[in-house]
């Protein structure tokens, strides 16, 4: 069978259109996983940092009585402490950071533990605690903070943005 120097030329022409095809396609995909991966990172952080306040707004809210509730330091770092009476006994939990990670810690006396001590409760970024002057307490987290009043209903959850 003889072949037309012609039709050489249509097909490896037909060939090099098609891999370029397939090169852009296959750019555009991975172009678009990157920029998903990006995103879904971005929101993933976001929903950690929010999920981080809800669980401590939560906390504060369940222990109900301002006095109770302080900011103070534990092994450096700054951390919210919530003391109850059970048994003739008082105990604490404390909520701090420590390696990128939120810890919890029930104790008797949470001076004598090490930060490692607590359980972990959920990863994020940074962890910052301020109690003002009327006993009201500024929780933040990356970007976002949260308001709360610890004094029941009267606490809100609202963004400081």
């Amino acid at each position: 069978m003889k072949t037309v120097r012609g039709e050489q030329v249509s097909s490896a022409a037909t060939l090099m259109v098609f891999c370029i095809f397939a090169m852009l396609a296959f750019s555009v995909i991975m172009l678009g996983a990157l920029a998903y991966r990006n995103i879904s990172g971005a929101s993933r952080e976001g929903e950690d940092e929010r999920g981080c306040l809800s669980y401590i707004w939560t906390v504060i809210k369940n222990n109900d009585n301002a006095k109770n509730v302080y900011v103070g330091d534990f092994n450096g770092a700054p951390a919210l402490y919530f003391e109850e009476e059970l048994n003739d006994t008082v105990y604490q939990t404390v909520i701090y950071h420590h390696e990128g990670w939120i810890y919890e810690l029930f104790a008797m006396d949470a001076y004598g533990f090490s930060p490692d001590s607590g359980s972990r409760i959920i990863e994020v970024g940074d962890l910052r605690f301020e109690r003002l002057d009327d006993g009201n307490i500024i929780v933040s987290s990356g970007d976002l903070s949260v308001f709360i009043a610890p004094r029941g209903a009267v606490g809100e959850m609202r963004n400081l943005r």
